[in-house]
Protein backbone atom coordinates (compact mmCIF):
# COMPACT_ATOMS: atom_id res chain seq x y z
CA UNK A 1 0.00 0.00 0.00
CA UNK A 2 1.44 3.40 -0.71
CA UNK A 3 2.50 5.01 1.94
CA UNK A 4 4.13 8.92 3.26
CA UNK A 5 7.10 9.08 5.63
CA UNK A 6 7.73 11.75 8.61
CA UNK A 7 10.56 12.29 9.52
CA UNK A 8 11.35 13.77 12.92
CA UNK A 9 15.54 14.53 12.75
CA UNK A 10 16.10 15.54 16.82
CA UNK A 11 19.86 16.53 18.12
CA UNK A 12 19.26 13.71 20.17
CA UNK A 13 16.35 11.67 19.26
CA UNK A 14 14.91 10.70 15.96
CA UNK A 15 11.25 9.19 15.44
CA UNK A 16 9.02 8.44 12.21
CA UNK A 17 5.30 8.45 11.31
CA UNK A 18 3.82 7.06 7.91
CA UNK A 19 0.40 7.81 6.36
CA UNK A 20 -0.51 5.35 3.95
CA UNK A 21 -3.02 6.03 1.14
CA UNK A 22 -5.74 3.42 0.03
CA UNK A 23 -7.70 4.85 -3.56
CA UNK A 24 -7.73 8.85 -2.64
CA UNK A 25 -7.83 8.70 0.46
CA UNK A 26 -5.15 9.39 3.35
CA UNK A 27 -5.07 7.31 6.89
CA UNK A 28 -3.88 9.43 9.76
CA UNK A 29 -0.98 9.51 10.54
CA UNK A 30 0.62 6.53 12.52
CA UNK A 31 4.32 6.26 14.33
CA UNK A 32 6.31 3.39 13.22
CA UNK A 33 9.31 2.12 15.23
CA UNK A 34 13.15 2.12 13.47
CA UNK A 35 14.25 -0.45 16.27
CA UNK A 36 13.40 -2.05 19.54
CA UNK A 37 11.27 1.27 20.64
CA UNK A 38 10.16 4.07 18.51
CA UNK A 39 12.63 6.41 19.26
CA UNK A 40 16.18 6.11 18.35
CA UNK A 41 19.55 8.19 19.62
CA UNK A 42 20.39 10.28 16.65
CA UNK A 43 23.95 8.61 16.53
CA UNK A 44 26.11 7.17 13.64
CA UNK A 45 28.61 4.85 13.51
CA UNK A 46 31.22 4.60 10.44
CA UNK A 47 32.22 0.91 10.08
CA UNK A 48 35.15 -0.51 8.40
CA UNK A 49 33.49 -1.00 4.87
CA UNK A 50 33.05 2.67 5.06
CA UNK A 51 29.19 2.48 5.95
CA UNK A 52 27.03 4.07 8.46
CA UNK A 53 25.37 1.72 11.53
CA UNK A 54 22.49 4.40 13.15
CA UNK A 55 20.32 4.39 16.41
CA UNK A 56 20.81 2.20 19.04
CA UNK A 57 23.54 0.28 17.57
CA UNK A 58 25.62 2.79 16.68
CA UNK A 59 25.26 4.38 20.75
CA UNK A 60 26.67 0.57 21.89
CA UNK A 61 29.81 1.56 19.81
CA UNK A 62 30.36 4.52 21.42
CA UNK A 63 32.01 3.11 24.62
CA UNK A 64 34.68 1.12 22.77
CA UNK A 65 35.13 2.90 19.37
CA UNK A 66 33.96 6.39 20.66
CA UNK A 67 36.02 8.05 17.85
CA UNK A 68 34.02 6.75 14.83
CA UNK A 69 30.50 7.42 16.57
CA UNK A 70 29.25 10.80 15.66
CA UNK A 71 26.39 13.07 17.41
CA UNK A 72 25.43 16.13 18.27
CA UNK A 73 26.12 16.58 14.50
CA UNK A 74 22.42 18.55 13.30
CA UNK A 75 24.01 21.54 15.37
CA UNK A 76 26.67 21.68 13.12
CA UNK A 77 25.00 21.84 9.91
CA UNK A 78 26.74 24.70 8.44
CA UNK A 79 29.74 24.90 9.99
CA UNK A 80 32.70 25.34 7.66
CA UNK A 81 34.53 22.25 9.30
CA UNK A 82 33.16 19.01 9.03
CA UNK A 83 33.54 16.81 11.69
CA UNK A 84 36.11 14.09 12.15
CA UNK A 85 34.57 10.47 12.25
CA UNK A 86 37.44 7.86 12.91
CA UNK A 87 40.41 9.13 10.29
CA UNK A 88 38.07 10.79 8.09
CA UNK A 89 36.51 14.51 7.85
CA UNK A 90 32.98 14.47 7.34
CA UNK A 91 30.39 17.80 6.72
CA UNK A 92 27.24 17.87 8.77
CA UNK A 93 25.14 17.73 5.88
CA UNK A 94 26.09 14.41 4.84
CA UNK A 95 25.46 13.01 8.35
CA UNK A 96 22.31 14.89 8.37
CA UNK A 97 21.35 12.76 5.30
CA UNK A 98 22.72 9.71 6.02
CA UNK A 99 20.63 9.43 9.31
CA UNK A 100 17.40 10.09 7.18
CA UNK A 101 18.49 7.37 4.74
CA UNK A 102 18.61 4.70 7.12
CA UNK A 103 15.16 5.94 8.41
CA UNK A 104 14.40 5.91 5.49
CA UNK A 105 15.96 2.48 4.61
CA UNK A 106 14.26 0.78 7.72
CA UNK A 107 10.90 1.85 6.94
CA UNK A 108 11.46 0.74 3.48
CA UNK A 109 12.63 -2.51 4.92
CA UNK A 110 9.33 -3.18 6.74
CA UNK A 111 6.56 -1.79 4.49
CA UNK A 112 8.00 -3.89 1.66
CA UNK A 113 8.89 -0.63 -0.50
CA UNK A 114 10.12 3.11 -0.72
CA UNK A 115 7.87 6.10 0.70
CA UNK A 116 6.55 7.67 -2.29
CA UNK A 117 7.25 11.00 -0.16
CA UNK A 118 9.27 12.04 2.74
CA UNK A 119 8.95 15.20 5.03
CA UNK A 120 11.16 15.80 7.88
CA UNK A 121 10.71 17.99 10.87
CA UNK A 122 13.86 19.67 11.51
CA UNK A 123 15.03 22.73 14.01
CA UNK A 124 13.46 25.82 13.63
CA UNK A 125 16.97 27.49 13.61
CA UNK A 126 17.51 25.80 10.28
CA UNK A 127 17.83 28.40 8.03
CA UNK A 128 17.62 28.45 3.81
CA UNK A 129 21.26 27.71 4.13
CA UNK A 130 21.34 24.67 6.14
CA UNK A 131 17.90 23.02 4.43
CA UNK A 132 19.88 23.48 1.01
CA UNK A 133 22.93 21.91 2.31
CA UNK A 134 21.16 19.28 3.52
CA UNK A 135 18.25 18.99 -0.09
CA UNK A 136 22.19 18.52 -2.04
CA UNK A 137 23.28 15.61 0.45
CA UNK A 138 20.37 14.16 0.31
CA UNK A 139 19.95 14.50 -3.54
CA UNK A 140 23.72 13.34 -3.67
CA UNK A 141 22.28 9.90 -1.70
CA UNK A 142 19.41 9.31 -4.70
CA UNK A 143 16.69 11.14 -2.05
CA UNK A 144 14.97 13.94 -4.43
CA UNK A 145 11.43 13.75 -3.37
CA UNK A 146 11.75 15.52 -0.40
CA UNK A 147 10.44 18.50 1.79
CA UNK A 148 11.41 19.94 4.78
CA UNK A 149 9.48 21.35 7.81
CA UNK A 150 10.00 23.39 10.93
CA UNK A 151 9.73 21.59 13.96
CA UNK A 152 7.02 24.21 15.26
CA UNK A 153 5.12 23.81 11.95
CA UNK A 154 5.15 20.03 12.38
CA UNK A 155 4.14 20.02 15.44
CA UNK A 156 1.17 22.09 14.79
CA UNK A 157 0.15 19.95 11.96
CA UNK A 158 -0.25 17.02 14.07
CA UNK A 159 -2.29 19.01 16.23
CA UNK A 160 -5.34 20.56 13.99
CA UNK A 161 -5.34 16.41 12.48
CA UNK A 162 -6.76 15.87 15.98
CA UNK A 163 -8.13 18.57 17.36
CA UNK A 164 -10.44 21.27 15.73
CA UNK A 165 -8.72 25.08 15.43
CA UNK A 166 -10.76 27.92 14.32
CA UNK A 167 -9.54 29.77 11.30
CA UNK A 168 -7.49 32.70 12.32
CA UNK A 169 -7.32 31.64 16.11
CA UNK A 170 -3.68 31.52 16.94
CA UNK A 171 -2.21 28.67 19.14
CA UNK A 172 1.28 28.64 20.85
CA UNK A 173 3.58 25.93 19.99
CA UNK A 174 6.64 25.04 22.83
CA UNK A 175 9.00 22.09 21.62
CA UNK A 176 11.30 20.92 24.32
CA UNK A 177 14.16 19.15 23.16
CA UNK A 178 17.12 17.21 24.37
CA UNK A 179 19.16 19.88 23.86
CA UNK A 180 16.90 23.37 23.41
CA UNK A 181 13.65 24.36 23.24
CA UNK A 182 11.62 26.27 20.79
CA UNK A 183 8.34 28.14 21.01
CA UNK A 184 6.67 29.91 18.70
CA UNK A 185 2.91 31.32 17.62
CA UNK A 186 1.59 30.25 14.55
CA UNK A 187 -2.10 31.08 13.28
CA UNK A 188 -4.65 29.02 11.74
CA UNK A 189 -5.45 29.76 7.96
CA UNK A 190 -8.32 28.23 5.62
CA UNK A 191 -4.91 26.22 3.73
CA UNK A 192 -2.64 25.93 6.51
CA UNK A 193 -0.80 27.86 9.38
CA UNK A 194 1.15 31.09 8.95
CA UNK A 195 3.73 31.95 11.78
CA UNK A 196 2.91 34.97 13.64
CA UNK A 197 5.93 36.94 15.37
CA UNK A 198 9.60 35.68 15.59
CA UNK A 199 10.08 32.09 16.56
CA UNK A 200 11.91 31.57 19.69
CA UNK A 201 14.87 29.60 20.25
CA UNK A 202 17.07 28.82 23.34
CA UNK A 203 19.46 26.31 24.20
CA UNK A 204 17.86 25.76 28.09
CA UNK A 205 15.71 24.16 28.86
CA UNK A 206 16.05 20.87 27.47
CA UNK A 207 16.03 17.06 28.39
CA UNK A 208 19.72 16.98 29.00
CA UNK A 209 19.47 19.20 31.74
CA UNK A 210 16.56 17.48 33.54
CA UNK A 211 19.13 13.93 33.09
CA UNK A 212 22.23 16.40 34.37
CA UNK A 213 20.09 17.04 38.07
CA UNK A 214 19.42 13.38 38.29
CA UNK A 215 22.79 12.62 37.70
CA UNK A 216 24.04 15.74 39.81
CA UNK A 217 21.91 13.87 42.76
CA UNK A 218 23.75 10.33 42.40
CA UNK A 219 27.09 12.29 42.01
CA UNK A 220 26.45 13.78 45.45
CA UNK A 221 25.78 10.19 47.18
CA UNK A 222 28.45 8.70 44.85
CA UNK A 223 31.16 11.08 44.20
CA UNK A 224 34.41 9.32 45.28
CA UNK A 225 33.46 6.47 43.40
CA UNK A 226 32.48 8.35 40.22
CA UNK A 227 35.85 10.32 40.84
CA UNK A 228 38.06 7.33 40.79
CA UNK A 229 37.17 6.32 37.72
CA UNK A 230 39.65 5.78 34.53
CA UNK A 231 37.82 6.81 31.33
CA UNK A 232 41.03 5.03 29.67
CA UNK A 233 39.69 1.90 31.44
CA UNK A 234 36.93 0.53 29.08
CA UNK A 235 34.60 -1.32 31.86
CA UNK A 236 34.72 2.00 33.70
CA UNK A 237 33.61 3.91 30.57
CA UNK A 238 31.06 1.25 30.40
CA UNK A 239 29.90 1.61 34.03
CA UNK A 240 29.42 5.31 33.67
CA UNK A 241 27.37 4.88 30.26
CA UNK A 242 25.38 2.74 32.22
CA UNK A 243 24.58 4.79 35.73
CA UNK A 244 23.62 8.11 33.22
CA UNK A 245 21.49 5.65 31.13
CA UNK A 246 19.87 4.74 34.00
CA UNK A 247 19.12 8.60 34.98
CA UNK A 248 17.56 8.91 31.71
CA UNK A 249 15.40 6.05 32.16
CA UNK A 250 14.28 7.64 35.69
CA UNK A 251 13.58 10.70 34.31
CA UNK A 252 10.80 9.15 31.89
CA UNK A 253 9.49 7.20 34.91
CA UNK A 254 8.88 9.95 37.26
CA UNK A 255 6.78 11.60 34.54
CA UNK A 256 4.42 8.90 35.44
CA UNK A 257 5.28 7.94 38.46
CA UNK A 258 6.23 8.57 42.62
CA UNK A 259 9.60 7.51 42.70
CA UNK A 260 11.92 5.57 40.65
CA UNK A 261 15.03 3.68 41.64
CA UNK A 262 18.57 4.29 39.47
CA UNK A 263 21.08 0.87 40.16
CA UNK A 264 24.28 1.91 40.50
CA UNK A 265 27.02 -0.15 39.50
CA UNK A 266 30.64 1.53 40.21
CA UNK A 267 33.62 -0.26 40.80
CA UNK A 268 33.20 -1.50 44.67
CA UNK A 269 29.80 -0.40 44.75
CA UNK A 270 26.32 -2.11 43.75
CA UNK A 271 23.56 -0.63 45.00
CA UNK A 272 20.11 1.82 44.16
CA UNK A 273 19.53 5.22 44.48
CA UNK A 274 16.03 6.12 44.99
CA UNK A 275 14.80 9.44 44.10
CA UNK A 276 11.22 10.63 44.78
CA UNK A 277 9.21 12.77 42.47
CA UNK A 278 8.99 16.19 44.53
CA UNK A 279 12.85 15.68 45.04
CA UNK A 280 13.05 15.29 40.91
CA UNK A 281 10.35 18.65 40.34
CA UNK A 282 12.59 20.41 43.13
CA UNK A 283 15.92 19.98 41.17
CA UNK A 284 14.14 20.69 37.58
CA UNK A 285 12.07 23.69 38.58
CA UNK A 286 14.15 26.41 37.51
CA UNK A 287 14.81 24.35 34.17
CA UNK A 288 10.95 24.27 33.71
CA UNK A 289 9.89 27.73 34.59
CA UNK A 290 11.59 28.77 31.38
CA UNK A 291 9.59 27.50 29.01
CA UNK A 292 5.97 29.52 29.96
CA UNK A 293 8.22 32.65 30.22
CA UNK A 294 9.66 31.77 26.38
CA UNK A 295 6.35 30.71 25.43
CA UNK A 296 4.89 34.46 26.52
CA UNK A 297 7.68 36.56 24.63
CA UNK A 298 6.59 34.46 21.46
CA UNK A 299 3.06 35.84 22.07
CA UNK A 300 4.53 39.38 22.48
CA UNK A 301 6.43 39.19 19.34
CA UNK A 302 3.44 38.42 17.59
CA UNK A 303 2.15 41.53 19.08
CA UNK A 304 -1.13 39.16 20.87
CA UNK A 305 -1.56 38.17 24.90
CA UNK A 306 -2.18 34.89 26.34
CA UNK A 307 -5.53 35.37 26.62
CA UNK A 308 -6.05 35.46 22.26
CA UNK A 309 -4.52 32.06 22.27
CA UNK A 310 -6.90 29.32 21.45
CA UNK A 311 -3.69 26.30 22.67
CA UNK A 312 -0.76 26.22 23.64
CA UNK A 313 0.62 22.89 22.75
CA UNK A 314 3.78 21.08 24.76
CA UNK A 315 5.76 18.97 22.72
CA UNK A 316 8.91 16.81 23.35
CA UNK A 317 9.67 14.03 25.57
CA UNK A 318 9.61 16.70 28.47
CA UNK A 319 5.87 17.53 27.83
CA UNK A 320 4.93 14.83 29.78
CA UNK A 321 6.84 16.23 33.05
CA UNK A 322 2.86 17.12 35.13
CA UNK A 323 5.43 20.11 37.04
CA UNK A 324 5.71 21.94 33.11
CA UNK A 325 2.09 21.28 32.49
CA UNK A 326 1.33 23.23 36.07
CA UNK A 327 3.89 25.64 35.78
CA UNK A 328 2.41 26.56 31.82
CA UNK A 329 -1.39 26.92 33.12
CA UNK A 330 -0.07 29.09 35.78
CA UNK A 331 1.97 31.10 34.14
CA UNK A 332 -0.45 31.85 31.05
CA UNK A 333 -3.71 31.13 31.97
CA UNK A 334 -4.42 28.39 29.79
CA UNK A 335 -4.54 24.84 29.91
CA UNK A 336 -1.56 23.24 27.76
CA UNK A 337 -2.48 20.44 25.58
CA UNK A 338 -0.08 17.52 25.37
CA UNK A 339 -0.46 14.81 22.97
CA UNK A 340 -0.17 11.16 24.81
CA UNK A 341 3.40 10.83 23.01
CA UNK A 342 4.35 14.50 23.01
CA UNK A 343 7.55 13.11 21.81
CA UNK A 344 5.66 11.58 18.75
CA UNK A 345 3.91 14.96 17.31
CA UNK A 346 6.92 16.30 15.51
CA UNK A 347 7.28 12.84 13.06
CA UNK A 348 3.17 12.52 12.97
CA UNK A 349 3.22 16.12 11.59
CA UNK A 350 5.77 15.89 9.00
CA UNK A 351 3.97 12.79 7.46
CA UNK A 352 0.79 15.15 7.42
CA UNK A 353 2.54 17.49 5.39
CA UNK A 354 3.73 15.06 3.27
CA UNK A 355 0.04 13.55 2.45
CA UNK A 356 -0.81 17.49 1.97
CA UNK A 357 1.61 17.52 -0.98
CA UNK A 358 0.45 14.66 -2.75
CA UNK A 359 -3.18 15.23 -1.66
CA UNK A 360 -5.23 15.45 -5.36
CA UNK A 361 -8.84 16.29 -3.81
CA UNK A 362 -8.92 19.20 -0.97
CA UNK A 363 -12.42 17.26 -0.04
CA UNK A 364 -10.81 13.64 0.63
CA UNK A 365 -8.47 12.74 3.20
CA UNK A 366 -8.02 12.40 7.18
CA UNK A 367 -6.01 15.65 6.58
CA UNK A 368 -7.53 17.69 4.05
CA UNK A 369 -7.52 20.99 5.87
CA UNK A 370 -3.62 20.94 7.18
CA UNK A 371 -2.12 22.74 3.71
CA UNK A 372 1.35 23.56 4.74
CA UNK A 373 1.73 27.70 4.51
CA UNK A 374 5.15 28.34 5.82
CA UNK A 375 7.55 31.56 6.25
CA UNK A 376 11.54 31.43 6.65
CA UNK A 377 13.94 33.95 7.34
CA UNK A 378 17.45 32.75 8.87
CA UNK A 379 16.58 30.96 12.24
CA UNK A 380 13.30 32.77 12.04
CA UNK A 381 10.25 32.92 9.77
CA UNK A 382 9.89 35.66 7.44
CA UNK A 383 7.05 37.92 6.63
CA UNK A 384 6.44 35.86 2.88
CA UNK A 385 3.84 33.32 2.82
CA UNK A 386 4.70 30.24 0.49
CA UNK A 387 1.70 27.97 -0.23
CA UNK A 388 2.84 24.32 -0.92
CA UNK A 389 0.34 23.39 -3.40
CA UNK A 390 -1.49 19.71 -3.23
CA UNK A 391 -0.13 18.31 -6.71
CA UNK A 392 2.53 16.24 -6.62
CA UNK A 393 6.03 17.75 -5.56
CA UNK A 394 8.65 17.81 -8.57
CA UNK A 395 12.28 16.48 -7.55
CA UNK A 396 14.50 18.56 -5.89
CA UNK A 397 16.81 20.30 -8.52
CA UNK A 398 20.24 20.47 -7.06
CA UNK A 399 22.37 23.65 -8.50
CA UNK A 400 26.06 23.50 -7.83
CA UNK A 401 27.15 26.41 -6.42
CA UNK A 402 29.32 28.93 -8.25
CA UNK A 403 33.51 28.15 -8.13
CA UNK A 404 34.34 30.25 -10.32
CA UNK A 405 34.94 34.18 -9.01
CA UNK A 406 33.01 37.14 -10.85
CA UNK A 407 34.66 38.42 -13.82
CA UNK A 408 35.54 41.73 -11.50
CA UNK A 409 36.91 39.32 -8.53
CA UNK A 410 39.05 37.42 -11.10
CA UNK A 411 40.80 40.90 -12.74
CA UNK A 412 41.77 41.84 -9.08
CA UNK A 413 42.60 38.62 -7.76
CA UNK A 414 45.11 38.62 -11.40
CA UNK A 415 46.08 42.04 -10.76
CA UNK A 416 47.18 41.49 -7.56
CA UNK A 417 49.41 38.14 -8.83
CA UNK A 418 51.22 40.83 -11.62
CA UNK A 419 52.41 43.16 -8.66
CA UNK A 420 53.38 40.49 -6.19
CA UNK A 421 55.52 38.86 -9.12
CA UNK A 422 56.82 42.12 -10.37
CA UNK A 423 57.84 42.93 -6.58
CA UNK A 424 59.61 39.34 -6.01
CA UNK A 425 61.75 40.24 -9.04
CA UNK A 426 62.47 43.00 -8.28
CA UNK A 427 63.75 42.13 -5.01
CA UNK A 428 66.02 38.96 -6.45
CA UNK A 429 67.60 41.71 -9.00
CA UNK A 430 68.31 43.84 -5.50
CA UNK A 431 69.43 40.88 -3.42
CA UNK A 432 71.41 39.23 -6.68
CA UNK A 433 73.23 43.13 -6.79
CA UNK A 434 74.39 43.39 -3.26
CA UNK A 435 75.26 39.74 -2.86
CA UNK A 436 76.54 38.76 -6.80
CA UNK A 437 80.53 38.00 -8.08
CA UNK A 438 81.35 42.02 -7.26
CA UNK A 439 79.16 43.28 -4.30
CA UNK A 440 79.46 46.49 -3.77
CA UNK A 441 82.32 47.80 -0.96
CA UNK A 442 80.11 49.75 1.57
CA UNK A 443 78.02 48.11 4.35
CA UNK A 444 74.53 47.87 4.79
CA UNK A 445 72.06 49.81 2.56
CA UNK A 446 74.68 52.57 2.19
CA UNK A 447 76.87 50.25 0.21
CA UNK A 448 74.25 49.15 -1.54
CA UNK A 449 72.86 52.69 -2.51
CA UNK A 450 76.45 52.95 -3.57
CA UNK A 451 76.58 50.30 -5.81
CA UNK A 452 73.66 51.48 -7.28
CA UNK A 453 74.68 54.58 -8.37
CA UNK A 454 77.56 53.56 -10.10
Amino acid sequence: MPYVLGVHLGATATTAAIARRDGSRWAAATPVPLAAGLVVPTVLCKVQDGSFVAGEAAQRQEIAHHEWVARGFTARLGDDLPLLVGSDFVPAQRLVATMVEWVADVVAGKQGHPAEHIAIAHSATWGPHRIRLVQQALAQLGLNEVTMVPEPLAVALDYVAKQRVPEHEPIAVANIGGSGMDATVLRRRQRGFEVIGSSLTAEHPSGQDLDDEIFGAVRAEFGDQLDALDLDDLNHRAALAHLRAECVRAKEALSHQAGAQIRVELPGVRTEFAISRARYEKLVRPHLERVPELVLQAVQSATLSQEDLDAVVLAGGTARVPLLKQLVAERLAVPPQVDVSPELAAASGAASAAVQLLSTDSEEGSVSETSVLMRIEGSDFDEEEVEIPEAPRPPVEVEPMPLDPPDEDRKRRFKIIKLSVAAVLIIGGLLLTFFGPNPPTGGGLLGLFQHMRQ
